[in-house]
């Protein structure tokens, strides 16, 4: 299992505070996949109505979760965020669209060239100017920088969202890796009040992705046509979407025994048009200390209890996935244990979902 994709699955929530160093072909990685993303940007039509900046990504050795541009075409990413991104090209391409569209958020002086250019993709795609989605999408409005204006902030925020959707798309990222990004962020960081400082300037991740999906769209009728074939495209296939839907627990019986298994029912929606395999994993807390086990079949590489279903590969729709936890595993009667499960497919994870154990009759809605 590769070891970004084995930490996510231990719980993210660790990142804001303390972590172990970064590996040496980790960082080796960041830089290669992350100069890759930024060179086709910056050299696509959109990009090229950018200044002419020596444009360079830079990654600080912080666990915290940020990224920012600072105006002279150095665009850093924190090794918080790098492991959020992970090994996925159109992930770092979406982050760094984003700081990419508050450069042109910053420079009138190239704004009706972006403009101009936006409006000739979007009418080489059949797209019509007469739509008021693309009168939105299609046009800049610029920043409001001022740190007392809070509201403002958020808008030049969903503002930079939507310029980079656009920009990566005529790159040849698919607008779906945006998404993508949105909900890992929320997965790690969540819409929550100890991130209030975040939060006071940036938007909920949820809203944010309510608004990529409003341009989305747009950005994908520009992609579809300047990349047909999307797996040939600089970021590949569409990413898989997907997201847990309900939970539900039940006690099944098991011949000779007195005590049976607990199963937790888990229904999903999901996009996978590149088919990966798609499996719901969850792991066991107690008092947020992860319940080990000694039994090999449950066991994952660091002791601790993991729970696996593959699920038969399809493309897109709704499926269901069983998690059964053997007494002889974990009895969970009398104890307020809690399950972490994870929606993953390949090396992508999904959503999360937070379950109490405590009732096996009960269905439950997910933590925040």
């Amino acid at each position: 299992m590769p070891a970004r994709l084995f930490l996510a699955l231990a719980g993210l929530s660790w990142l804001a505070s303390a972590a172990p160093p970064a590996r040496a072909e980790d960082v080796t990685s960041d830089y290669r996949i992350s100069g890759q993303a930024l060179q086709q940007l910056v050299s696509s039509p959109l990009g090229r109505t950018l200044p002419a900046l020596p444009w360079k990504v830079e990654i600080l050795e912080s666990w915290f979760v940020n990224a920012y541009s600072n105006g002279r075409g150095r665009i850093s990413i924190t090794r918080g965020l790098a492991f959020n991104l992970g090994d996925h090209p159109g992930v770092w391409a979406a982050a760094i669209a984003h700081e990419l569209g508050h450069v042109v958020s910053a420079y009138p002086a190239g704004q009706p060239a972006f403009e101009a250019e936006l409006r000739r993709a979007y009418l080489a795609a059949g797209g019509s100017l007469s739509d008021p989605d693309a009168e939105w999408a299609l046009q800049v409005t610029p920043g409001v920088h001022s740190a007392f204006n809070l509201g403002g902030k958020r808008r030049t925020e969903y503002e930079a969202d939507r310029l980079g959707l656009l920009l990566m798309a005529e790159a040849g990222f698919h607008p779906d890796f945006a998404i993508a990004l949105d909900r890992r962020m929320r997965s790690t960081m969540g819409d929550q009040s100890k991130y209030s400082e975040f939060l006071l300037n940036h938007p909920l991740w949820s809203n944010r992705e309510q608004q990529t999906t409003r341009a989305e769209r747009i950005a994908l009728a520009i992609f579809n046509q300047r990349w047909p074939d999307a797996a040939r495209s600089p970021g590949g296939e569409a990413p898989p979407l997907g997201r847990i839907v309900s939970v539900t627990l039940n006690q099944e019986p098991v011949a000779g025994v007195s005590v049976g298994a607990t199963v937790m029912h888990v229904s999903f929606e999901i996009q996978n048009a590149a088919r990966r395999q798609v499996r719901v994993a969850a792991i066991l807390l107690d008092d947020n200390r992860k319940v080990h086990t000694s039994v090999p079949a449950y066991r994952a590489p660091d002791g601790t209890l993991e729970l696996n279903s593959m699920v038969p590969a399809l493309d897109r729709g709704s499926a269901e996935a069983a998690l059964r936890i053997p007494a002889d595993v974990v009895d969970v009667r009398g104890r307020k244990l809690k399950a972490e499960l994870f929606l993953v497919a390949d090396d992508w994870t999904l959503d999360l979902w937070f379950q109490p154990l405590e009732s096996a009759s009960n269905s439950r809605e997910p933590q925040p």
